[in-house]
């Protein structure tokens, strides 16, 4: 048994195919076959169901392979305190971040990252908050960034932001006629939301004390953009994290703040208690504070209230 083989084993569990785990793991498909049959002739166990379409872990093979993937996260550990010892920024970093963060965060930081640490190799996915926290305690994550806490014991919040929620109303719309508004108002009828499973859509509904929409469309959307846009185009109103519109918060007139105390989401870096890399997550988190205005960082003076 070898490390080569554990890790075999790991990406065909990632990927359920032999095509494309040897091809992520830059090995031909006989390679690949025949070092996981030799690592289930030496356990003498079969770890994985082939008579299906979609290759499954048995029922003993998830066990190994839940290990496996611990053995191959403290071998790479020993590389990660080298890394630290030298105060390197280097190898991969695996990101997961949530939709409603991604295109507004992401792109202020990216380019900086890169430039500033070109020896090291960036993968990012946009995932939900729990896809984001089940990868970081089986190690497929190095670093998630969501919106906090989380309240679990395996890993470690490192708060970023206090993002204001907005209030974005149509012309036509009652609430447009508001200098500020607060969350009382937000009973009024006409409220657009992201689809369930999103934590945005909770914080909001949160927020406004509801267990659904009060509008007469039940159109529900994946996507901060689409919610604007049907509030630009159509009556009602709907709730956005400030990064959204951050070009427009000094300028819109259908744009509203919260009376204070404002409801803000904490954003953080999420990491496995595990996680060594200290520099790359000072780096990583000293880069995200400068692309973003002051005001938004945890911390910072003013009431506000954190919804969950």
């Amino acid at each position: 048994m070898n490390l080569q083989q554990l890790s075999y084993l790991v990406a065909l569990d990632t990927h359920r195919q032999f095509g494309l785990a040897a091809e992520k793991s830059f090995v031909s498909q006989p390679a690949l076959s025949v070092q996981v049959q030799k690592l289930e002739e030496e356990l003498g166990v079969l770890l994985f169901d082939r008579t299906q379409r979609k290759v499954e872990p048995t029922a003993i093979g998830a066990q190994v392979i839940a290990q496996a993937r611990r053995v191959l996260r403290e071998a790479q550990q020993l590389r990660e305190l080298v890394e630290v010892a030298k105060g390197e920024v280097v190898g991969d970093l695996r990101l997961g971040v949530i939709s409603t963060l991604a295109p507004y965060l992401v792109p202020r930081f990216l380019v900086g990252l890169s430039t500033a640490y070109p020896n090291l190799r960036v993968h990012i996915e946009e995932l939900r908050s729990e896809e984001i926290m089940a990868r970081l305690k089986d190690y497929r994550l190095d670093v998630g960034l969501l919106v906090t806490p989380l309240d679990d014991r395996l890993l470690h919040e490192l708060p970023l932001l206090d993002e204001p929620f907005l209030l974005l109303a149509s012309e036509s719309h009652p609430l447009a006629a508001r200098d500020a508004v607060r969350p009382a108002d937000l009973s009024s009828p006409g409220l657009w939301l992201m689809q369930e499973g999103h934590c945005f859509r909770n914080q909001v509904l949160n927020l406004c004390g509801l267990t659904t929409s009060t509008g007469a469309i039940a159109y529900e959307s994946g996507s901060i953009e689409t919610l604007k846009e049907l509030v630009r185009h159509h009556h009602g109103y709907t709730l956005v994290p400030e990064l959204a519109m951050l070009d427009e918060v000094d300028t819109n007139p259908l744009l509203k703040r919260f009376v204070a105390p404002a409801p803000v989401r904490e954003v953080s870096l999420v990491v496995h208690h595990s996680f060594v890399r200290t520099t790359l997550l000072t780096a990583l988190r000293e880069l995200i504070l400068a692309s973003v205005p002051e005001r938004l960082r945890a911390g910072k003076s003013g009431e506000k209230i954190r919804w969950r």
